[in-house]
């Protein structure tokens, strides 16, 4: 692993989030400024990655007052192309804010970005990307696309994403995204060894001894959850557990408000916010703090990117523009 004193490129981060793709960068880049609308989640980005997020709409900020920086990293926000959303696409609120990053790759031109969003956007709305990807490519960079699954990671969870690299062509290279590990982690593996959850109401701003390792009961209650699987009925969100010695299906923003379909294996509980940052494969030193609403904790690890996977980009992403330096004698700045 590369040391902290080996870094020579700096990132901007744009629709940061809590900072979970960043989490996978910070070790291999210099993340010299950061973007989130959210105020809970850039209190948890403050808190793990650092102060040079700036809170606000990105619409209403300058792009000269934005650094420069070699690269660009960041997903728009997903629910108007996301399966469980509005499917309103690049018509939504937020669906256009793909426009807004392109408009600032365009402008800033840094030597590299890395754009993320739902798989919904290329099975839904598949003329919105090719569009996209042809703008990019006007705008001067050779781009390659992948479908990552973060389960082909390491990360136990089937979370299919969608990642499209631009590297400015003047560079000469296109980016090759990094090799899945193929190694395949239970659920059991990822919570198997955590100690029984604290018990709290929802409300309560309770860290915990094992930091957002807390269980609340509200919903659905341990009663509700029983009944349900008991008596099986139409509903549109039924309850599921997770298997212990399988892959967890996808966590998304949606656990926020009812944790349903992630129950705990063998618990009559969702599973509490620790759980789901270990089935992101997130490590337990990145901490939500107590301050942050639980369910903005939940939603911050629902929209984030795995852990393994965002290493494995940056990784990747480092080492070719390393060996881009060598060859050419160019400089990282």
């Amino acid at each position: 692993m590369f040391a902290q004193s080996d870094k020579k490129f700096t990132v901007c981060s744009i629709f940061s989030g809590g900072g979970l793709f960043d989490f996978g960068f910070k070790q291999n880049f210099d993340i010299v400024w950061a973007n989130e609308m959210s105020m809970p989640a850039a209190i948890c980005y403050q808190a793990n990655i650092g102060n040079h997020v700036q809170v606000g709409d990105l619409t209403t900020i300058k792009p000269s007052d934005i650094p420069h920086a070699d690269g660009y990293i960041g997903g728009p926000p997903c629910i108007d192309f996301s399966s469980t959303g509005s499917n309103r696409g690049e018509l939504g609120n937020t669906g256009r804010l793909i426009w807004v990053y392109y408009e600032l790759i365009k402008i800033k031109k840094p030597k590299f970005f890395i754009y993320e969003n739902v798989l919904g956007m290329a099975n839904r709305h598949p003329q919105t990307l090719s569009r996209l990807i042809q703008a990019f490519e006007e705008a001067g960079y050779n781009l390659s696309s992948e479908i990552l699954n973060a389960s082909s990671f390491g990360t136990p969870q089937s979370r299919e994403r969608i990642f499209i690299a631009g590297i400015r062509k003047d560079l000469g290279f296109t980016f090759k995204f990094p090799v899945p590990c193929m190694k395949k982690l239970t659920v059991r593996e990822a919570i198997g060894d955590l100690p029984q959850p604290e018990n709290a109401c929802s409300g309560e701003r309770v860290l915990g001894s094992f930091p957002n390792h807390v269980a609340t009961w509200e919903s659905p209650t341990p009663e509700r959850i029983v009944d349900v699987i008991q008596n099986p009925r139409s509903q549109w969100r039924g309850m599921r557990r997770l298997s212990w010695d399988a892959l967890s299906p996808t966590l998304t923003a949606h656990i926020a408000k009812d944790g349903r379909e992630h129950l705990h294996p063998e618990e009559s509980r969702r599973i509490t916010v620790r759980e789901a940052l270990r089935l992101m494969a997130v490590p337990d030193c990145f901490v939500i703090p107590a301050k942050v609403p639980l369910s903005h904790q939940y939603r911050i690890v629902g929209n984030g990117i795995a852990f393994p996977v965002a290493t494995a980009l940056a990784s990747a992403m480092r080492v070719q523009l390393e060996t881009w330096i060598s060859s050419t004698g160019n400089q990282a700045s």
